[in-house]
Formats: structure tokens, C-alpha cells, sequence
């Protein structure tokens, strides 16, 4: 297994975890607006030393996103500047992957069980996201989306499986469409992203030789073509 160091702020909870030789060490806060004077203090708290490579770490995984556009870039910016200064190459995952990897490794989701991802996006949008947990791990059906409630889409779904809805974006559930509501038996709004999920679902990436290069580093806001500019049309007719 390779050695992993990850992190997350991409939602009110800020998180780092690290693979090593075999070991898990994980340091998990919920700080909504705190990201930038935590992040670097909980990085300091996991590891012994500024020198990654020499305790070992072999990858950097950080969720690219959605989320808040703030976190995104605090942690894509904290990644970037790590993968430069130690020559290390990145692993980017969904936010809402990682969500629903994280209701497996909780137990609140079984093998082959497909879950409904939903992340509140502000200005009555929500970003979305179909997984369906595939020998332990989350594996989109859909590719993540955002948009109001009542336009989340219903891909086609594996048959006789059972279907879970999960994510603080489930405030808005009955403003989704019928036949989304009719799919999913349970919800789980307390959910959040951790880094421990993203080392689960980078080991694969990083081994398939998925991997970025410090520049590829970026956040994936899903909603630069939609959000800013529903934004800038209100701002236009004020």
C-alpha cells in the first residue's frame, strides 16, 4: 500500500489523515470558516517534521471538490504547494465520493448499495452525485452535478439494489423530483467528507497511475457556468 498524506476543507468539517507504512492517523475537526488558520496546525499535529518524503509519504490526495469555493481553493492551494516543495504527484477525488465512501466505511452502507450524494450548494442549488458502492469502494453511476432540487435527474440504476440519500443537502428533499424521492428507503443527513475516505478511494487512482502534476492541482467547482452566473444575472437586475 502506498503512503498517503490527504486533506479536506471542502465543506464545514477540515480534516487530515495519513497512510503509513500500514498505519491510519487521522485528525478531524468541524470549523465552518476556520479552514485557513487550521489546516496547516492539524498537518503539523499529524506529522513529525516538514520533510514528507522522509517520513515516507510516496502521494498527496485532497478532495478537488464541490464544495465551498473558499475550502476548495485553501486546500487545492496547500496540496499544490506541498506536491512543488517535495517533488510528490497528487491524487484528486469527488468531495461526494468521498461522502459516500464514508457512509460504507460507517456502516451505514453495504456492498452494492447505490447512494444519493447531496451537498447543499447555496442559492437553492445542491450538488449531486449517484455512487453505488462497488467492492468497497464508492464508483460514480453519474458524473457529480449541481442544481436546483427539483432538477436533479434519475440516471438509470442497478435493479433490486437498495438506494440510500445522504448529505446535508437533504434539507431540500421535498423539493426533489417524485421519482428521486420514491427511490431512496433511507436518508443520512449527518454526513461529512473525511480524508481518511479520500486515502481509500486515492490508493486505486495512485496505483493506476491516475495521478496529477503539482499545476494540474485545481479545484473543480462544477458550478462555474451556472452559480456565478445566476449570481451576476441577479446582481445585473438589482
Amino acid at each position: 500500500m502506498p503512503n498517503i498524506l490527504a486533506l479536506d476543507a471542502s465543506t464545514d468539517v477540515c480534516s487530515v489523515a495519513m497512510q503509513c507504512n500500514g498505519a491510519l492517523s487521522e485528525h478531524f475537526e468541524h470549523l465552518p470558516r476556520q479552514h485557513n488558520q487550521r489546516l496547516f496546525p492539524m498537518l503539523q499535529q499529524l506529522l513529525q517534521g516538514g520533510d514528507l518524503v522522509a517520513q515516507g509519504i510516496e502521494v498527496l490526495a485532497y478532495n478537488h471538490g464541490p464544495g465551498s469555493f473558499t475550502g476548495l481553493r485553501i486546500a487545492a492551494s496547500a496540496v499544490q504547494g506541498l506536491a512543488y516543495s517535495q517533488g510528490l504527484p497528487v491524487v484528486g477525488v469527488s468531495t461526494l465520493a468521498c461522502m459516500a465512501q464514508g457512509a460504507f466505511s460507517l456502516q451505514q452502507a453495504n456492498e452494492g448499495d447505490v447512494l444519493l450524494v447531496l451537498l447543499d450548494a447555496r442559492i437553492n442549488e445542491v450538488y449531486y452525485g449517484y455512487y453505488q458502492i462497488c467492492n468497497g469502494l464508492a464508483t460514480a453511476l453519474l458524473e457529480d452535478g449541481v442544481a436546483g432540487p427539483g432538477q436533479v435527474p434519475l440516471p438509470p440504476l442497478p435493479a433490486g439494489k437498495r438506494m440510500l440519500a445522504l448529505g446535508n443537502g437533504l434539507a431540500y428533499k421535498d423539493l426533489l423530483p417524485p421519482a428521486v424521492r420514491e427511490c431512496f428507503t433511507l436518508t443520512v443527513a449527518d454526513i461529512w467528507p473525511r480524508s481518511s475516505d479520500i486515502i481509500r478511494l486515492a490508493v486505486p487512482l495512485y496505483l493506476a497511475d491516475k495521478t496529477l502534476r503539482p499545476e494540474q492541482v485545481i479545484p473543480v467547482y462544477l458550478r462555474d457556468d451556472i452559480g456565478w452566473k445566476k449570481l451576476s444575472e441577479q446582481g445585473k437586475a438589482v
